[in-house]
């Protein structure tokens, strides 16, 4: 179950910032750092400016 909406999923995400299992209808943006490292942020942690400026601030790493 997404632990955000309580909603039953199959494939989930995992927030990077708050842990959560989140589905695709939570999840706000995701963004891969590399070829092997994928940032997901939920829609409530996006309302959270730290967490926001965190996601936002990341460089791809050559």
């Amino acid at each position: 179950m997404c632990e955000r909406c309580s909603n039953n999923l199959y494939k989930y995400n995992t927030c990077n910032y708050c842990k959560r299992k989140v589905c695709v209808n939570c999840v706000k943006s995701s963004r891969r750092v590399s070829k092997t490292i994928r940032l997901v942020i939920c829609k409530d942690c996006w309302s959270k400016m730290p967490a926001r400026k965190t996601f936002k601030s990341v460089t791809k790493e050559a």
